[in-house]
C-alpha cells in the first residue's frame, strides 16, 4: 500500500477538521472532498510526486476571507473553484467554520485561525473594516514591501500551527493584502495500534519495493468499507469528534489521482459499517508545500475577464490574486496523529489593463518578414539566448 495510497485520506482528515456546527456540514464535506480530489489529482499530474498533501480547510479559509472583498464575478469563481458550485456563500461558511466564536483551548485537539494583512499604502473602502468585524476578523495594516511583514506573518503562522509550521514566506509579499488560514491538530487514536511494528514490503509508485515498519490493529471496534477495487477503514480518534479515512487499493498499483473523484463518498466517510477487521498501516510523516495558484487558475478560481477592481469590498484599487502558498505537515504513529497546515493568499497590484506588455522571459518565437512581398525571411524559437551564436 504505497504512501500515495494514504494521501487520499490525508485530505479527508484535514478537511474534517472544520467544526460541524458551521452551517450544513454535509454540503461542506462534499465541497471539501471534491476540492481535495481535484487538488491532489492535478498536483500529481503536474509533479508526479510520490507523496502529496493538501489542506482544503486552510485553503478554503484563506480564499473565503479574500472572497469577502471580491467582486461578484470573483465570488462566483472562488466558490466554484473551492467545490461549492453555484453556492456563492459557500466560501463564507468555510471561513466562519475556521473562526469559531469561542477560541479553542490551547491543548484542544484542533485549533484554527484566520487573519488578513493590508498594505499600509492600500486605500480601503469605508465599509471594509466593519464588514470584516462582522466576521470576527480584525485586520492588520503594515508595509507589505518591508521585511517586518515577513517576520510578522511567519510569527502568526508559527503561533497558529503551534510551532509546526514556522515559515510560510521567504520574502516580503508586496501587493495589496495577504489573507491567511491555519490549523493545528493533535489527537490520540481511540484504539491504539500494536506497539510492535514488524517490517513488511511496501511498493512504491514506480514499482520498486522497500521494507517498512507496518503498524497493526485488529479487532471489531472500527468501521470499514470495501468493493472489488478498494478497501478502507474509518479510524476514530479519542473523543469521537475526528476520524481519518484510509483507502487502500486491492491491486499492487495503489490509489492513483484519477481514482479520487470516484472515491469522493469514501473520503467523506459514507457507507462505512462496523465489522471485524485488521489494519496494516505504515508509520509516516510528511512535510509538503507549494504555490497552488497555477492549479487553482486551471480550476477556474480566477475570472478570465476580471474587472479592474478585483476586490471592491476592500478597495477600489486594481488588485488581483497572485500566489496561494500552502504548507502542510503530518505525523502518524501507533499513538495518534499530529497535523498542521497554513495557507497564504497573496495579491498584487495589477498593471493598467490598457497597457500591453511583451516580456520575452521564456522561449519565444520570431519571424523576420519582407513587408513588400510577404516573404518570411527567417522564423524560429529561442529558448536559450546564450546559445544563439552557436
Amino acid at each position: 500500500m504505497p504512501k500515495s495510497t494514504l494521501l487520499a485520506a490525508l485530505a479527508a482528515s484535514l478537511m474534517a477538521l472544520a467544526p460541524a456546527h458551521a452551517g450544513d456540514s454535509k454540503a461542506m464535506l462534499t465541497a471539501q472532498a471534491g476540492l481535495a480530489a481535484e487538488l491532489i489529482d492535478r498536483t500529481l499530474a503536474k509533479e508526479g510526486a510520490a507523496n502529496i498533501m493538501v489542506s482544503p480547510a486552510s485553503l478554503a479559509a484563506a480564499l473565503g476571507l479574500a472572497a469577502l472583498g471580491a467582486s461578484d464575478q470573483g465570488k462566483v469563481s472562488i466558490a466554484k473553484g473551492l467545490g461549492f458550485g453555484g453556492e456563492v456563500k459557500g466560501p463564507e461558511t468555510a471561513l466562519d467554520a475556521m473562526t469559531p466564536q469561542k477560541p479553542a483551548a490551547a491543548d484542544a485537539p484542533l485549533t484554527t485561525a484566520v487573519a488578513i494583512v493590508f498594505d499600509d499604502k492600500l486605500v480601503l473602502v469605508p465599509d471594509a473594516l466593519s464588514m470584516l468585524a462582522g466576521h470576527r476578523i480584525k485586520p492588520s495594516i503594515e508595509d507589505l514591501d518591508g521585511p517586518k511583514s515577513v517576520e510578522h506573518i511567519n510569527g502568526w503562522v508559527k503561533q497558529a500551527t503551534r510551532g509546526a509550521i514556522p515559515v510560510i514566506l521567504d520574502s516580503p509579499p508586496g501587493g495589496g493584502f495577504v489573507s491567511l488560514g491555519a490549523l493545528s491538530f493533535k489527537a490520540r487514536w481511540k484504539t491504539s495500534f500494536d506497539r510492535e511494528s514488524p517490517a513488511s514490503p511496501f511498493q512504491r509508485p514506480d514499482g520498486s519495493t522497500i521494507s517498512v515498519p507496518m503498524m497493526h490493529l485488529a479487532g471489531d471496534g472500527q468501521k470499514f468499507r470495501f468493493d472489488e477495487k478498494f478497501t478502507a477503514v474509518d479510524l476514530a480518534y479519542a473523543g469521537g469528534s475526528y476520524s481519518m479515512v484510509v483507502v487502500a487499493a486491492r491491486s499492487g498499483k495503489g490509489v492513483g489521482g484519477a481514482d479520487l473523484k470516484a472515491l469522493a463518498s469514501w473520503l467523506q466517510g459514507e457507507k462505512f459499517e462496523a465489522a471485524k477487521g485488521e489494519i496494516f498501516l505504515p508509520r509516516f510523516s510528511l512535510n509538503d508545500g507549494r504555490d497552488l495558484m497555477p492549479i487553482l487558475n486551471a480550476m477556474g478560481v480566477t475570472p478570465e475577464k476580471a474587472k479592474d477592481a478585483g476586490f471592491p469590498g476592500f478597495t477600489k484599487e486594481n488588485i488581483s490574486l497572485a500566489r496561494v502558498l500552502q504548507k502542510t505537515m503530518i505525523k502518524v504513529d501507533e499513538n495518534g496523529t499530529q497535523a498542521a497546515a497554513a495557507t497564504a493568499v497573496i495579491t498584487e497590484r495589477s498593471i493598467d489593463p490598457k497597457l500591453i506588455r511583451v516580456v520575452a522571459d521564456a522561449r519565444f518565437a520570431f519571424a523576420l518578414r519582407d513587408t513588400r512581398t510577404g516573404l518570411l525571411l527567417a522564423a524560429g524559437l529561442i529558448g536559450d539566448p546564450l546559445l544563439a551564436g552557436e
